[in-house]
């Protein structure tokens, strides 16, 4: 009387441990699928402005440690060339995110382009003007009849170096610009005919160092010109239809240059990775690069990284009207959010 229960029980107990087979089985199938990049990712293509180097270090670092991936993101970087326009690229489509200059933005979003900056990577600008040391121009006032090369011919030198004209009562007509290519360092430039050039302080001047020429710094922020740089921006319909995906993408960039702030050496050899121009692939000039750039990007303790704030768009946007590079027409609190920088 006995045997019939303990055979049904028995089935009883079989169902079950297969049932806790299963469970656990697909507890490790679901795993998986989190863990695998192939799963719950989404990619984005970003475009940055400049070929891939450590300026750009924390989209590196954050693609690398798996800081994108947490957020369900799998981001790639689409190189940087001179025929590169990151905001046709960006409008049509084929990058998702750009890094841009705050110059270049302001006049984008003034002729129409549905864009909107989400973050400011470097606080201060690296953006400044160098010239020998042996020429004994120190200041916006020693410019007046000298030339001035512009590398690339590109809109933020010209604007730049309009304010730091205007800053001391000069105008482009005291002086002379001229366009050079990228065929030669800054330096080079210098000692064949060009007086003064603008340069990124936290790259060319590494040539000027490893050379052992003596240079004169004249920095824009020292004149009351307002300057930040690499201005993360997107369109404005991802925005609307994918916040959360927008919200991710800031998100881990930000943490991705904490964690570059604070390893500088792990994220150079990180971003030695992607590096694919041959004129940055020696490690010493990344660690220069990085170590240049970590203060702009973080100046203080209370600045937190990719802040922004109304006082610094509006006194940029101020400038350019006053100078006559934008209309005045621009509602200057509808050109960014800081929604995302939580």
């Amino acid at each position: 009387m006995l045997t019939a229960p303990n055979i049904f029980h028995s089935k009883i107990y079989k169902k079950v441990g297969a049932l806790i087979v299963l469970f656990f089985l697909f507890l490790g199938v679901g795993f998986y699928a989190y863990t695998n990049s192939n799963y719950y990712t989404t990619h984005v293509v970003v475009g940055p402005k400049w070929v891939n180097q450590a300026q750009f270090a924390g989209m590196y670092v954050a693609q690398s440690k798996g800081i994108y991936k947490r957020q369900g993101l799998d981001v790639s970087f689409k190189e940087y060339d001179v025929e590169t326009n990151q905001f046709e690229d960006l409008l049509s489509g084929n990058t998702d995110f750009a890094l841009v200059s705050a110059e270049e933005f302001l006049e984008s979003v003034s002729n129409g382009a549905p864009i909107t900056a989400i973050a400011i990577i470097y606080q201060v600008s690296p953006y400044t003007v160098v010239s020998l040391a042996a020429n004994n121009i120190n200041t916006p006032a020693d410019f007046k009849g000298k030339i001035l090369g512009n590398k690339g011919g590109k809109l933020e030198s010209a604007i730049f170096y309009r304010l730091m004209l205007n800053s001391v009562g000069l105008t482009e007509k005291d002086v002379t610009v001229k366009n050079l290519g990228f065929d030669m360092h800054e330096y080079e430039n210098l000692l064949t005919g060009t007086d003064v050039i603008g340069l990124y302080r936290t790259d060319q001047l590494y040539f000027f160092e490893q050379s052992g020429h003596q240079y004169t710094l004249i920095n824009p922020e020292n004149y009351g010109i307002n300057g930040f740089n690499d201005i993360l921006i997107t369109r404005n319909d991802m925005i609307a239809s994918n916040p959360e995906l927008v919200q991710a993408f800031v998100s881990s960039t930000i943490e991705g240059w904490e964690y570059a702030i604070a390893n500088p050496k792990d994220a150079v050899d990180i971003t030695l990775e992607y590096v694919t121009n041959p004129n940055y692939l020696d490690v010493d000039y990344e660690l220069f690069i990085l170590n240049k750039s970590i203060p702009l990007v973080k100046p203080d303790q209370n600045t937190r990284v990719g802040s922004m704030t109304f006082a610094q768009w509006n006194k940029l946007y101020s400038q350019l009207v006053q100078k006559g590079f934008l209309s005045a027409d621009l509602d200057i609190t509808k050109v960014y959010t800081t929604e995302f920088l939580r």
